[in-house]
């Protein structure tokens, strides 16, 4: 009874020793708005998120989607006001649960960029109705990086 009444005495600080509440793996993240165009009724947030030194996540969260049906994102450059070339191509949200999540560390034209990079980008984001002629509908759409006041 002494003995395992010694071990678990011992053992006791190494458990305390373990265990920390300290997390230095705190989010480095950036949350900006998607509004509605037009009579869409689609809005959200884009949220980029710091993985490492030269990778980002972008995180599309919509609301009002439209069910069994893919919107397809870009990140463009310029404003949205003056519009632009695609820069990069997201990952299609998916109308059923509005969300779109892509990680990446280049635009669609090989440049890299990464979180910092992107928020001094010269840009906005689309989401659009859907692939083909619903390309040209823009149902959401917000301006991301130098852009944002």
């Amino acid at each position: 009874m002494k003995k395992l009444f010694l071990i678990m005495l011992m053992a006791t600080p190494l458990f305390f020793v373990g265990c920390s509440d300290d997390d230095d793996t705190a989010e480095v993240s950036t949350t900006y708005t998607l509004a509605e165009i037009g009579d869409s009724g689609v809005s959200g947030t884009a949220k980029f998120v710091k993985i490492d030194s030269v990778t980002t996540r972008v995180e599309l969260q919509l609301q009002n989607t439209v069910v069994d049906t893919i919107h397809p994102a870009h990140i463009h450059i310029n404003d949205a006001a003056t519009g632009g070339s695609i820069a990069r191509t997201l990952t299609d949200v998916d109308g059923n649960t509005g969300v779109s999540v892509t990680e990446f560390k280049a635009l669609d034209d090989d440049t890299s960029i990464n979180y910092e990079g992107l928020l001094e980008f010269d840009g906005h984001i689309n989401v659009h109705l859907g692939p083909g002629v619903d390309l040209q509908t823009i149902v959401a759409q917000g301006n991301i990086g130098s852009n944002v006041q």
